[in-house]
């Protein structure tokens, strides 16, 4: 026997709100998207073996162990999102061998679990609800130790498209070192009594009222300015509106060349620009172009993934 898992990568638009004096923190916005993905094999063996992926073991081993998985399998990643370039890789990659080896093993366990089990969600649960329903994500930040609460739930329309550019530059932050970033800018916010209320208005009152209209152009321009908005937020611990200067002219040059809207992933270096299907081949083309003569880099196409995480069992 075999099961086969596919999950989707995402577009992470931004966190909310940093000051933290609410009841809530954080608060976060993104999408699911078709390309790049994470796929997991789950077979039948002797032993438990772990191929493929250099974090796939840790994450393998703490499932195991928790739910007391005596059986062996050997687990395989066979396709994964690229790490820390913004992308999701990571919630991507550990609830995908999680729920892969409880389904191999006939354990019906909820998306929420498995994630506190393996420690994801700490900040944001856009990785967690687009592995469990896909489309584009609103949650409502943390309170005290629980799972960021899911606000709302949209289809995005497949046929709006992105073209991702993630330049050959330094890594995006994570671990510890993120920690740190997001608690200075937590003390700083609070220290000046900044409002972070801008990017609010512009969710509620422009990006989901285009976004269920089928608004691409109110939609492109209304994650323009959020994006703009998280970065003036985030510009204590990054420098910039943008992590870096290349960032940032790759966020211009795809809205000088006809993306609807365009910003930067998470803490990048992936940025991405929003077309339609007519366009998106003239936008992709020209974005390779961009970064052969800075640098280089690897140009995504990618659509939204409606469905979440796809499992089979053959």
């Amino acid at each position: 026997m075999k099961t086969i898992l596919k999950t989707p990568s995402r577009i992470h638009f931004g966190i909310l709100d940093m000051k933290g004096d609410l009841k809530r923190m954080y608060g976060s916005v993104g999408v699911a998207l078709s390309d790049p993905r994470t796929i997991i094999e789950v077979s039948d063996a002797n032993d438990f073996q772990v191929f493929g992926e250099e974090r796939a073991p840790l994450y393998a081993k703490r499932v195991r162990n928790y739910f007391k998985i005596k059986r062996g399998m050997n687990i395989r990643v066979v396709e994964s999102i690229p790490p820390h370039v913004g992308l999701g890789s990571g919630t991507q990659l550990s609830l995908g061998i999680g729920y892969a080896m409880l389904k191999h093993v006939g354990m019906e366990v909820s998306i929420e679990r498995l994630a506190k089990v393996l420690g994801r969600g700490k900040r944001s649960g856009i990785g967690i609800y687009s592995f469990k329903h896909g489309g584009l994500i609103i949650d409502g930040g943390i309170k005290d130790d629980e799972l960021p609460i899911l606000i709302s739930r949209y289809e995005f329309p497949e046929d709006w498209l992105f073209v991702i550019g993630i330049p050959n530059i330094e890594e995006g932050i994570s671990g510890k070192e993120e920690d740190i970033s997001l608690r200075d800018l937590t003390k700083k916010l609070r220290e000046e009594n900044r409002c972070t209320c801008e990017t609010f208005r512009v969710l509620f009152l422009e990006l989901i009222p285009s976004l269920m209209e089928k608004d691409i152009q109110g939609f492109g321009e209304a994650i323009t300015r959020l994006e703009r908005e998280v970065g003036r937020m985030f510009s204590y611990v990054q420098g910039g509106i943008f992590r870096s200067p290349l960032i940032e002219k790759g966020v211009e040059f795809l809205l000088e060349n006809g993306a609807y809207g365009a910003g930067q992933s998470s803490w990048g270096p992936a940025f991405y620009g929003l077309t339609d299907k007519d366009s998106y081949q003239k936008l992709a083309d020209r974005l390779r172009d961009f970064l052969r003569k800075h640098g280089g880099g690897e140009v995504i196409v990618s659509r939204a993934n409606n469905i979440g995480a796809h499992v089979i069992t053959i």
